[in-house]
């Protein structure tokens, strides 16, 4: 029995009673929407909403009524479909149209937001490494990150890792999936943290790997075989690419489902000893990325999977236990998308409306160029730390020259102090000039 789940898995009917059931109808509709919000449920919520003696001839209903409003993912080694309910395809439409709006009114924001970006992607990288086990503060985390210092722990190495994952993902857009890519993907998030090298960016050999409930330790999924691996990824590859082929003509899958549909496929799959939690959620970004949804640049998922963990988990093996059913693992990540797009929404919205005292401070002063003004603008937000040109040149996605510039121009305007540590230069924002704007600042 599974910890903290109800036992059982759902009732599969047999070619026989699909024959007779679809000879009964009339009911399906109610069924479907049971709840009257449109739910999917799963087997063990379904069959505790109904009566207990009726449970399993109603879930066979229920079954037939979802298998003729579905469909099937084009993926040719499993049969695994899905229903676009109606709280799917709300939250698509919401990723196609309302995004586009909220970029649209705070563009100007989110020009001036490369460092929203980095925190983002910060943030992802870090809570990512929280779902395999990883602990650290967020604090540590992102300070971390911020100076580019070495790793300590392994869990701080996971860290960086998925740092470097995202960041490698951003340049890889109009590359299509191949075998290849996807070890390199798993490469990066696995350097130094593995006890064999040699299964860094390399595909299991052996089918003594199954995955395991983190806390209650059960089994929860035993992978494909080993020699099943190669046939699967190509297969999960030709999914990918089928938008950028011929094969995709006549049978459009929306791409963020084809996204969270790789995301399960490749836990499915678990073609690597280690590290297939962390490549499949990056996957899941470098697909959505590369269909233009650039927005997923600024929404870290993983954050708000970490707020449900369980639900996570148990949304892979309603999936599996329930005929590869993906709609309730496409529901959860629904969900999350959701959540995270509301908090980017109400972050633009507050950047947007309110016009601070230190911007209008910042756009007052002379001789600043528009990134030398968000340079100090970003510093001023850590007065109090100092910060090294390498910082400064990745956190605003510039060259190392360009940013030296920038900073030594701020310095010789008085706005930043300069001091040398060994043969660095840092750079924290001077004290006098700050206490003559402060009370412009308050």
């Amino acid at each position: 029995m599974r910890s903290g789940r109800p036992s059982g898995k759902p009732p599969k009917p047999s070619d026989a009673e699909i024959t007779d059931l679809t000879k009964s109808l009339c009911n399906l509709k109610e069924l479907q929407d049971i709840d009257g919000k449109g739910r999917y449920y799963t087997w063990d919520e379904f069959r505790y909403r109904v009566k207990p003696e009726e449970a399993e001839q109603l879930w066979l209903y229920l079954k037939v009524a979802r298998s003729l409003s579905s469909q099937r993912l084009p993926f040719s080694p499993v049969d695994i479909r899905y229903v676009l309910t109606g709280e799917i395809s709300q939250e698509l439409h919401f990723c196609d149209q309302e995004l586009s709006k909220i970029l649209n009114v705070g563009k100007a924001t989110l020009d001036s937001m490369s460092e929203y970006i980095f925190e983002a992607l910060s943030d992802e990288a870090i809570y990512s490494s929280k779902l395999e086990g990883a602990v650290t503060t967020e604090l540590v985390a992102r300070d971390m990150l911020r100076k580019n210092t070495p790793p300590r722990t392994r869990d701080e190495q996971m860290i960086v890792n998925n740092h470097h994952a995202m960041q490698f993902i951003r340049g890889k857009k109009d590359v299509l999936l191949t075998p290849e890519f996807i070890c390199e993907i798993q490469r990066i998030v696995t350097a130094d943290t593995l006890k064999d090298e040699n299964q860094s960016g390399s595909f299991r050999m052996s089918d003594d790997v199954v995955v395991t409930d983190k806390i209650s330790h059960e089994v929860v999924h035993y992978p494909p075989k080993a020699s099943d691996i190669p046939i699967l990824i190509q297969a999960l590859c030709d999914l990918a690419n089928r938008d950028r082929t011929d094969e995709s003509a006549g049978s459009f899958v929306h791409p963020l489902i084809v996204g969270i549909a790789l995301h399960f496929l490749f836990g499915y799959i678990h073609p690597f000893y280690d590290g297939n939690g962390r490549t499949a959620r990056t996957l899941f970004y470098w697909y959505v990325l590369s269909r233009g949804y650039l927005l997923f640049e600024y929404i870290p998922i993983s954050k708000i999977i970490t707020q449900s963990p369980a639900q996570y988990r148990d949304a892979y093996i309603a999936t599996e236990e329930d005929d590869l059913d993906l709609t309730y693992f496409l529901v959860y990540n629904i969900r999350c998308i959701r959540k995270a797009r509301e908090k980017l929404a109400e972050h633009l919205h507050n950047e947007h409306e309110r016009t601070s005292k230190a911007d209008r401070l910042i756009a007052a002063l002379p001789d600043l160029t528009k990134r030398q003004g968000q340079i100090l603008r970003y510093m001023l937000e850590y007065k109090d730390e100092e910060f090294g040109i390498r910082e400064i040149a990745e956190r605003f996605s510039i060259a190392y020259q360009t940013a030296r510039t920038d900073l030594m121009h701020l310095e010789d305007c008085q706005y930043l102090w300069m001091r040398k540590k060994g043969k660095g230069q840092y750079y924290i924002v001077d004290e006098e000039w700050l206490d003559s704007v402060r009370g412009q600042m308050v």
